[in-house]
């Protein structure tokens, strides 16, 4: 009543809050939970094989079962088998596609579209400018905006407040991501093609735009690039269609589920939500107890 609207209550309540108050997180970066998850798996005699690439998946012949071929690239392409009683496939949908197409009725009907290559480029910024967050947590790009390459800024110091305490006083990180959606056939976009310090380069200037803040090469503290390729699926008007279709496909091998965001929709809770359910369900139908999984 004081302030005569829902939405201008709503407002108060929103300038009040502290930055990034609506965004859930874990103090320390995401990062902690994958290296949990890691030791967890350990813990419970599992087996991580990394820096290899998946090139086929084939029937074990000795007995029922997966085997997975896997290939090394670091090592001049040596091969190795990995075999299994059940196959949890976690990948992109092309891959997911491509690896059970021998094994599934129609598969290639059920291949998505690939999603943008994506770069993220974060800097670590000396800038006392910064320290009122004139953008608050961050900013969304527009594709009518042609002088900014970036199609999003996150200002993970306003965001986090753990990551304002690691970075001290007056010193900002700040998170731009490159990779926006090109016409099928086109390629990726231009600026996720550069290197790493020629992106660098690109983010300080695209940074100093979007914040409003004169930023000099100077102030750069320090800075890392990260890489994603399919990542994200391209949804179209037929991917919902894709998926229905693919997951019934995939009740035809009954040691075998596929989980990922292609499938489940993005975001932790839904990949994580729809991973319980078809990892318990496959248990299950195998005689395993699945009671408080």
């Amino acid at each position: 009543r004081e302030l005569g609207s829902l939405g201008a209550a709503a407002g108060a309540l929103r300038e009040a809050s502290p930055a990034g108050a609506n965004v859930a997180g874990i103090d320390g970066g995401m990062n902690l939970l994958s290296e949990r998850l890691v030791r967890d798996a350990e813990r419970l005699g599992g087996k991580l094989v990394t820096r290899y690439d998946v090139i086929a998946l084939d029937r074990d012949p000795r007995r029922p079962g997966w085997m997975v071929i896997q290939r090394q690239p670091t090592n001049g392409d040596k091969t190795a088998v990995a075999r299994g009683e059940l196959l949890v496939m976690a990948a992109d949908g092309p891959t997911s596609v491509r690896l059970m197409g021998s094994h599934m009725t129609d598969a290639q009907n059920y291949t998505p579209r690939s999603g943008p290559r994506i770069a993220l480029a974060t800097l670590v910024l000396d800038c006392p400018a910064l320290d009122d967050a004139p953008r608050g947590t961050g900013v969304l790009v527009s594709d009518d905006v042609h002088d900014v390459r970036a199609k999003a800024l996150t200002h993970s110091s306003a965001k986090w407040d753990w990551v304002a305490r690691e970075a001290g006083e007056h010193r900002h990180v700040v998170r731009l991501s490159y990779g926006r959606m090109t016409p099928k056939g086109a390629g990726p976009s231009p600026e996720v093609t550069l290197e790493d310090r020629h992106l660098i380069s690109l983010a300080l200037g695209d940074a100093s735009a979007l914040l409003g803040v004169p930023i000099a090469p100077e102030q750069l503290v320090g800075a890392d690039v990260v890489r994603w390729h399919a990542a994200l699926p391209r949804t179209d008007a037929g991917h919902t269609a894709r998926v229905t279709g693919f997951r019934r496909a995939l009740t035809e091998i009954p040691d075998a589920v596929a989980v990922g965001a292609w499938l489940s929709g993005t975001g932790l809770a839904a990949v994580v939500t729809d991973t319980r359910q078809q990892v318990r369900s496959l248990l299950a139908r195998h005689g395993y107890d699945v009671t408080g999984t």
